[in-house]
């Protein structure tokens, strides 16, 4: 695939026939304008003309592996057309696209495959399984949470409820962040020193995908101390999954700022509560830095039983890095997920 409209046309059209529409201004937004200059999706070409058959496609990220800045790629996009499966093209595409990749540089392949692909990629594209999927969970809304839970003729009886106030702890000041900069930057190297896996958050990235995005409405706030940030939140409410979803799609803080974070995620709680949210998620592992404020502030692990939408999180190395293997080694959070 080039960057060029007509191969966009052609991906998007391949998407749009087997039913899984892509907007042309988030494709545009993702594979060409991505911070890391880099394009590495592969097409299977069918007979005819402008048509495509399959497509594997990754999207390339500046990663931090062990105190380094190298290459990665997520995958993100696979799709055979319904006229050609069952002839391979996945897996050829997918190593195809992992050659080149590695050509460029690229340590590492991660991501979050659903329950239908999962099997494609542990057993046949040797990802090592990372799983599960570090999702917590912040109830808003009773009647949600108790219908999600298979107790409607329960929530009918219940007071549909808020479960978290609106009122706000702390009296530190609290700033809208329109822009990321070199303070952001900063922050998240502070945050990142003894992370050994994970995409780099940069203020050049969260540009890109906080404020950049086509279509959405992230909010960011943070608090700043002698000019410095030492904090920031960024969430989002979206119709999903039967209710109204508020994501956590970041929660970083300086080593030792931990409680200005959790002030922050209180913050944006009550943000949710008056946009009309029903439950926050959020991702977050239970050895990163930011886990005790997500506690604190209510929030406790997903159990998959009832997760809306089956995820799974795996890795395969290009060469040997016992790092990319262990998930304690691991940072993610909603800016790694591609449907957010």
């Amino acid at each position: 695939m080039s960057p060029a409209a007509a191969d966009l046309d052609l991906f998007s059209a391949c998407f749009a026939k087997n039913s899984s529409p892509r907007d042309r201004a988030v494709l545009e937004w993702q594979y060409v304008a991505n911070p890391s200059g880099k394009l590495l999706v592969d097409f299977a070409l069918a007979p005819e003309p402008n048509r495509v058959a399959a497509i594997y496609a990754t999207l390339p990220v500046r990663l931090r592996v062990g105190g380094e800045v190298t290459l990665g790629v997520q995958s993100v996009d696979t799709i055979t057309d319904v006229d050609f499966r069952g002839q391979g093209l996945f897996l050829e595409l997918a190593e195809s696209v992992y050659a080149r990749a590695t050509r460029e540089g690229a340590r590492l392949v991660y991501g979050f495959p659903n329950g239908s692909s999962a099997h494609g990629f542990f057993q046949r594209l040797q990802w090592q399984r990372l799983d599960p999927v570090p999702f917590l969970i912040r109830p808003l809304r009773t009647s949600y949470v108790l219908e999600r839970l298979g107790f409607e003729r329960y929530s009918r009886l219940v007071p549909d409820v808020r479960l978290h106030s609106i009122a706000q702890r702390g009296s530190r000041r609290v700033e809208e962040i329109r822009r990321f900069d070199d303070r952001a930057t900063r922050l998240w190297d502070a945050f990142s020193t003894n992370i050994g896996v994970a995409v780099e958050r940069d203020a050049r990235y969260l540009n890109w995908r906080l404020i950049d995005k086509p279509h959405e409405a992230y909010v960011s706030e943070g608090v700043c101390e002698r000019d410095e940030l030492v904090a920031f939140v960024s969430h989002v409410v979206k119709a999903k999954h039967g209710g109204r979803i508020g994501y956590v799609m970041e929660a970083l803080c300086r080593p030792g700022r931990e409680l200005v974070l959790r002030g922050l995620l209180d913050r944006a709680l009550a943000n949710m509560t008056r946009e009309g949210a029903d439950v926050a998620l959020a991702w977050c592992m239970p050895h990163a830095r930011p886990f005790r404020a997500f506690v604190s502030t209510g929030f406790v692990p997903f159990p998959v039983r009832f997760r809306p939408i089956e995820l799974h999180f795996g890795a395969r190395a290009f060469s040997n890095n016992s790092r990319v293997a262990k998930r304690a080694e691991w940072y993610v959070s909603y800016l790694d997920s591609d449907t957010t």
